[in-house]
């Protein structure tokens, strides 16, 4: 099997070492959480040609990047692997199912023997996000075509063909954006009968919101 060597270096690394970021589920502390749910988690750190992503052909640097893992035991003889919106690197539309594909080979030798799948539910922006005979005359999203036309679609250039798309998604895939001009009434007018009804609800559970940090995953 012969890779275009996008990834010139990839290591196992402590959990607590993984990169900052916004993504809760690439972070130490959703790791944490999912130790205290029963699962194992890895964390792997990798190097990438800034040149093989499709957005600088003048880039030599080497752009770092990781993955946290949650691995799940399916039976005594069988495990699985989750990427919960990971990889953060993002490469140009023509090379990230070449590059996902060289990843998950490489991560393949940090998995257990028995692991039979590797799931990514990734945070990329989606291929139809800007195809016009995907919006309604209102501007709103139809969606993704149906899932046939998803794999041929991230399978292009791939060696082995060997992506499927999973039947549903664990983590939400769109991005809906809320006008906050809008008065608090008019907002809540626009959702679901449920949501407003659930926001009402946690208003009067005395439910309020906080940043905290991993030593209050016991809380």
């Amino acid at each position: 099997m012969q890779f275009k060597t996008m990834i010139t270096e990839s290591y196992n690394k402590n959990i607590e070492d993984v990169y900052r970021t916004s993504i809760v589920q690439q972070t130490a502390f959703w790791s944490e959480v999912k130790r205290k749910l029963g699962l194992k988690t890895t964390a792997i750190d990798f190097k990438v040609k800034g040149n093989e992503l499709g957005r600088d052909p003048g880039d030599n640097s080497s752009i770092n990047g990781d993955v946290l893992i949650i691995i799940r035991r399916l039976d005594n003889n069988n495990s699985i692997a989750y990427v919960p919106y990971g990889p953060e690197i993002e490469p140009e539309e023509q090379r990230q199912g070449i590059f996902l594909e060289e990843l998950s080979e490489i991560l393949r030798s940090y998995l257990p023997n028995d692991c039979i799948m590797l799931r990514y539910d990734l945070a990329w922006e989606s291929y139809w996000a800007k195809e016009p005979d995907f919006f309604c005359t209102d501007g709103t999203w139809l969606g993704p075509p149906e899932n046939s036309v998803q794999e041929i679609r991230f399978n292009f250039n791939t060696i082995n063909w060997n992506f499927r798309k999973a039947f549903s998604n664990n983590l939400p895939s769109n991005t809906i954006y809320i006008d906050l001009t809008k008065n608090k009434e008019d907002i809540l007018r626009s959702m679901k009968q449920k949501t407003r009804y659930n926001i009402n609800l946690s208003e009067r559970k005395g439910v309020t919101v906080r940043t905290a940090g991993i030593k209050e995953v016991d809380t």
